[in-house]
């Protein structure tokens, strides 16, 4: 039978393991690929093969121009959200590449 001084081990070994365990998705989590090292870090962070991957995925992903965008401002601007959605959809249809996309919305956004 577990008794309380085990049971108060096992919650600080659950409280300190969880965010390192998610590390990875953490760092990702403004990234363009969270979805993806969230369910990598899920299913596969269990194994140190696994998270090690996930970890270095989400540490390599460029930043989500969108989604920075929309972060970064109170009051989002209607027109430039509706450009940077119209490049985002040409990029993930293949249409521009990465660094073409990543220049527009450079030149959108103004930074």
């Amino acid at each position: 039978m577990i008794g309380y001084p085990e049971l108060i081990l096992l919650f600080i070994f659950l409280v300190i393991a969880t965010p390192i365990y998610f590390l990875p998705s953490i760092l990702a989590c403004e990234k363009c690929n969270y979805k993806s090292v969230l369910l990598l870090n899920i299913f596969l962070g269990w194994t140190i093969i696994g998270w090690v991957v996930s970890l270095i995925w989400g540490l390599k992903t460029a930043k989500d121009p969108l989604k920075m965008y929309r972060l970064g401002t109170s009051d989002c601007c209607p027109k430039i959200e509706a450009e940077l959605v119209k490049l985002q959809d040409l990029f993930n249809a293949g249409v521009i590449t990465k660094d073409d996309y990543y220049d527009q919305t450079r030149k959108i956004i103004g930074s």
